[in-house]
């Protein structure tokens, strides 16, 4: 048969319809809406059953008489009487119960639109078979019918679906199936995804080349010259420099020069900007839900109940068992003789009935007509059991995946550089202007400077006149004041000779205290020069050792102490930055900052840990590499540099680079200028693994800040815990040695019996603090172990060998200390303890407050062969059963059983359509063939904090309603040799997010275009 092709741009399916709507929506075709598809297959208006959907029928009655197999397709098969697809025959009493006359009729039932085979037989479809349609004429009644919309709805959605996958096109433009086509318009194209997004991937590649090609001119140029200002040259600068400065920027919004994609196209390409990557995104979502929407087509006509007949078959199947019942084995015949001739008059009895229930009585059109809408309905009812949830979700996976998609593009690209030619030339002429009031003004002052250096010359003439007259004065008072000078020199005589009997008296008290300091120079002289020489002899002996770095050491260390030198450090505990937050040096070498908005950022350098814990208390940890670089939260980046020093970028160009093994700060400020300073360390103090801070006190109890503001102090003299919440409520409780304690984290710290505290953490991290030594020790939950010294007060345990110091290669006779006493200088404020009259003694240099020995440091099938006994895959009824399913007593009188036995020996409903009978030809319609294809000390230690945990979240589970097999599926009940097919009953669940009463994408008013991807 051949197309009579239409089509059709305008979505036409119905509301509740999520298949239609998303074969619709994902390729262009435009099935017909499915509670249309069996307008153009219902019988005629001229038919006595009028407007039948799928079949038409008249009833006709027949001469009484017991009933044979071939009164019932379900027993015989299809067509045993020609020019009749169904047959089933019932007897008309006029009501139920008994009756005292009845008729026998029988029911002819004609399908419409079914496929024949090449002997003009009716054949329902097998699995997942394909068929076409369209229009066709019935051969005696010369009725229109039209198959097309039923095969464009079945088979022509199916067949969409696998156009839009197929390789290379993966286009649905110029699909067409049993007389409808996709618009040119409605077209879906896959690879227009790629094609899209290799244009944007061409127009970031153009910026790039440009730029390059625009910095080359500028660089030839030079930089803006002053005289260029307010000319061409000038302007034609900064047209350069804005070009460039937008080119980038245009790069740089749309990925970057070094993008990465993450995904890749049908046809294999890789994406090079950040909207084509999106793109990619979007063809992979979509080709995800068609794919499902093929998987649910197929599992829907698995079994051929995609097939409209199937439905209209399984239900005049049940309707004949149920005559067998109820109607036929309640007939009754009774038999007289009068003279010559015998009568026989036929009744029913009280269980006799022609009532069907829930459709009616038999001879009745309303009956019929629920019928017929009841195939309909249970073949869509089984529609929405295979397709919808599937078409639901695909709706959904698509728009959820679109949005995402939609916020790449939502970005608008937008210029860096807003500043216009005739702004720049309206600037320059500003400047120009600017200069020329300048000069201008210089002139004036240099006029003014002239006027005033005038009226200077003719000011110092009248000065020298003055002078003059001053003069006159002078000789005046000259005169007066050798009078005077005589009448003083008298006094000062007088006065002189006072003094030298002062003088006299003060020369001899000056020489008796001259004599006490000599003494006394001598006496100090004495002891320094002995101190010297015993200490010359000790560097004599460490060099005999050749040990010249251990006693320059030693000495660095002993010089202080001896003097009673105790440096201070200059610098502060925190550093401030541009952005208003505080960073902080603690004892354990990690650094804590503190930003405006009250997150805080820890970043252990040794391990490149970085914990950041936001305002609300939540904590995040990551990892911070030599070399790679993170955000903070005010803007900044930090890098953690090959070295271990630290450098901060702020925004407005400052730069600073911390060294935590030193404190020393470098700070680079935006004008180029170059400071430093020093950052010392918070003696004890510590993060822990999940980033709280804790300080070791001074009186050995541990203070712990936790993320969400609660602070913890524990004393382990004490052992008393004090809690104070967000609120500031405080709770107390006593900690005894052994006991544990659990932190407002989530953590465990337990008061060991020496005296140290460890934490335990819901990560599976360990700290262990001992408050007498400072000593930090943290194993994480791989089992690795580090050890810190949180007070920076001691050093770790030497592996110098000092033992030998006293041994014969030091020579140590030289240091005298018999004269220390001597000159009568009272010695006994000194410490020489250390010092023996032959040498140093055995234990070596007393080092106490001086030289520290610790100089290092340690880190089903088609049935084919329909016509061999039964009906065509129908649920033929067994032999057990026959036609005497009831068997009770008769109960009209003086009658017999017109059927004894319900037909008993004539065997099951073994038959079907397509079963015996080899009567071809065809009904009244053209039919139309398928053409279509632990030791320690005793201090005490801190709390920790354990990872906050995050909530998972929850899978909504749904349960299908239970499908049951039908009570005769086609090929009957136990039909041997048939393929009878039942669907098994039972729940199945499935995971999803959107629930069946939530709305659906496509579904709303005003939603989204009919179809995608053009």
């Amino acid at each position: 048969m051949a197309d009579s092709t239409s089509t059709s741009g305008t979505p036409s399916y119905d509301p509740d319809d999520y298949f239609a709507q998303a074969v619709t929506d994902f390729t262009g075709y435009t099935i017909p809406p499915r509670s249309t598809l069996f307008d153009k297959l219902s019988s005629s208006n001229n038919d006595d059953f009028s407007d039948l959907k799928l079949f038409r029928m008249d009833i006709q009655g027949i001469g009484m008489r017991a009933v044979t197999a071939a009164d019932y397709s379900a027993l015989s098969g299809w067509q045993v009487n020609k020019g009749e697809d169904y047959d089933l025959a019932f007897y008309d009493a006029g009501g139920d119960g008994a009756h005292s006359s009845v008729e026998m009729k029988k029911a002819r039932i004609v399908m419409i639109g079914v496929t024949v085979d090449e002997n003009g037989r009716a054949t329902l479809w097998s699995g997942g078979e394909i068929t076409g349609g369209g229009a066709f004429e019935g051969s005696y009644s010369h009725v229109q019918w039209d198959s097309g919309p039923m095969a464009q709805y079945i088979s022509g959605s199916k067949l969409v679906l696998d156009q839009l996958l197929t390789s290379p096109s993966y286009s649905t433009k110029g699909f067409s199936y049993s007389g409808l086509s996709v618009t040119d318009d409605n077209a879906v194209d896959m690879l227009s995804f790629e094609s899209t997004g290799q244009s944007f991937d061409r127009v970031v590649q153009f910026f790039k080349d440009h730029s390059d090609i625009v910095n080359q001119w500028m660089t030839s140029l030079g930089e803006d010259q002053s005289a260029w200002k307010g000319k061409a040259a000038s302007l034609f600068w900064h047209l350069l420099d804005e070009l460039k400065t937008n080119y980038d920027g245009y790069v740089s919004q749309l990925g970057g020069r070094d993008f990465t994609a993450t995904n890749s196209t049908l046809g294999g390409y890789v994406p090079k900007s950040k909207l084509s990557d999106a793109l990619a995104a979007a063809q992979q979502a979509l080709k995800d839900a068609v794919t499902a929407l093929q998987t649910a087509w197929t599992n829907w006509a698995s079994d051929g109940q995609h097939d409209p007949h199937y439905h209209v078959k399984k239900i005049l199947d049940a309707i004949s068992q149920w005559i067998i019942n109820n109607n036929i084995n309640h007939v009754l015949e009774e038999t007289s003789s009068a003279g010559e001739s015998t009568v026989t008059t036929y009744s029913t009895d009280a269980g006799f009935k022609q009532s069907v229930p829930d459709y009616g009585d038999l001879t009745q059109h309303t009956t019929w007509q629920k019928i017929a809408d009841a195939a309909v309905k249970s073949w869509s009812d089984n529609a929405d059991s295979k397709l919808k949830e599937p078409a639901i979700d695909a709706l959904s996976a698509v728009k959820n995946a679109w949005a995402d998609v939609q916020d790449a593009f939502d970005d608008e690209i937008t210029n860096k550089n807003k500043e216009t030619l005739a702004e720049v030339l309206q600037k320059e002429e500003n400047e120009i202007a600017e200069e020329e009031a300048k000069e201008n003004n210089d002139k004036l002052n240099e006029n003014l400077n002239n006027l005033n250096n005038n009226l200077n010359d003719n000011l110092d003439n009248l000065n020298d006149n003055l002078n003059n007259l001053g003069n006159n004065f002078n000789n005046l008072n000259d005169g007066l004041n050798d009078s005077l000078n005589n009448l003083n020199d008298g006094l000062n005589d007088n006065l002189n000779n006072l003094g030298n009997n002062f003088n006299s008296l003060n020369d001899g008290l000056n020489n008796s205290l001259n004599n006490i300091g000599d003494g006394l120079d001598s006496s100090l002289n004495n002891l320094n020069d002995g101190l010297n020489n015993s200490l010359n002899n000790v560097g004599d002996g460490l060099n005999d050792l050749n040990a010249n770095d251990l006693a320059n050491a030693a000495l660095t260390s002993l010089n202080p102490s001896l003097l009673n030198n105790d440096p201070t450090k200059n610098g502060s505990t925190s550093l401030n930055s541009p952005t208003g937050g505080t960073t902080q040096l603690n004892g354990d070498g990690t650094l804590t900052t503190t930003f405006p908005d009250g997150s805080t950022q820890t970043i252990d350098p040794s391990t490149g840990l970085v914990t950041t814990t936001s305002p609300d208390g939540t904590t995040s940890v990551s990892q911070l590499n030599p070399g790679s670089t993170l955000t903070n939260p005010d803007g900044s980046t930090t890098t953690l540099n090959p070295d271990g020093t630290l450098t901060t970028k702020f925004p407005d160009g400052t730069s600073q680079t911390i060294d935590p093994a030193t404190g020393q700060v470098s700070t680079l400020n935006p004008d180029g200028s170059l400071s430093t300073s020093t950052l010392n360390p918070t003696a004890g103090s510590f993060t822990t693994p999940d980033g709280s801070t804790a300080q070791l006190n001074a009186d050995g109890s541990v203070t712990t800040h936790f993320p969400d503001g609660s602070t913890e102090t524990l004393n382990p003299d004490t052992g008393q815990v004090s809690v104070t919440d967000p609120s500031g409520h405080v709770t107390t409780t006593h900690l005894n040695a052994g006991d544990s304690f659990t932190n407002p984290d989530g953590s465990t710290t337990t008061l060991n019996p020496d005296g140290t505290l460890t934490t335990k953490f819901p990560d599976g991290s360990v700290q262990t603090l001992d408050p007498d030594t400072g000593q930090l020790t943290t194993t994480d939950p791989s089992g690795h172990t580090t050890t810190t010294d949180i007070d920076g007060s001691g050093l770790p345990s030497s592996s110098t060998d000092t033992s030998g110091l006293n041994s014969s290669g030091l020579n140590t006779s030289g240091l005298d200390t018999s004269g220390l006493n001597s000159s009568g200088l009272n010695t006994s404020g000194l410490d020489t303890s250390g010092l023996n009259s032959g040498g140093l003694s055995s234990g070596g240099l007393n080092t106490s407050g001086g030289l520290d020995t610790g100089l290092d440091s340690g880190y089903d099938d088609y049935d084919s062969t329909p016509y061999t006994g039964g009906a065509l895959r129908s649920d033929a009824l067994t032999d057990g059963t026959a036609l005497a399913a009831s068997t009770g007593t008769q109960s009209a009188s003086g009658g017999t059983p017109l059927n004894p036995m319900g037909m008993g020996g004539m065997g099951g409903m073994g038959g079907g359509m397509g079963g015996a009978g080899g009567q071809g030809g065809n009904s009244e319609r053209t039919r139309a063939v398928l053409t279509d294809p632990a030791g320690g000390a005793t201090r005490r230690g801190r709390g920790n904090r354990a990872t906050t945990s995050v909530d998972e979240d929850e899978d909504v589970v749904y349960t299908r309603p239970t499908t049951s097999s039908a009570p005769y599926p086609v090929g009957g009940p136990g039909a041997t040799g048939q393929n009878g097919r039942s669907t098994e009953s039972g729940d199945r669940t499935r995971e999803a997010w959107l629930t069946e009463d939530e709305d659906v994408w496509g579904t709303d008013e005003g939603g989204s275009p009919a179809v995608i991807g053009r």
